[in-house]
């Protein structure tokens, strides 16, 4: 009887061991199908961040361009102050050109 008992125990904890390695292997198969779902999901932040980055530069060239064609009263170089004397110089000279016509 003891070498049957012995024979019992030995496959009750091979049964247990089975049982541990299918647990472990079935978690091991769900933590891959997780790794590469993480792994589509960065690959695809990359593209999109790429993306956002190319329509940045995008958007800078185009600032750049419109801060270099605006034109005298457009752009932020001259206060409000400054465009109001600007205003009021060529208003003048207007009428002296006028004027002079006049004579």
């Amino acid at each position: 009887m003891p070498e049957s008992s012995k024979y019992d125990l030995f496959m009750d904890e091979l049964l247990s061991l089975e049982k541990q390695i299918g647990v472990f292997a079935q978690r091991c198969d769900e933590l891959v199908e997780q790794n590469n779902y993480y792994k589509d999901q960065i690959f695809n932040m990359e593209q999109e961040n790429q993306a956002l980055k190319n329509k940045i530069k995008e958007i800078e060239i185009q600032l750049s361009k419109q801060s270099n064609n605006e034109d005298l009263f457009g752009g932020n170089s001259l206060t409000a102050e400054d465009r109001e004397q600007l205003k009021e110089k060529v208003g003048e000279l207007i009428n002296k050109i006028d004027h002079h016509l006049r004579s």
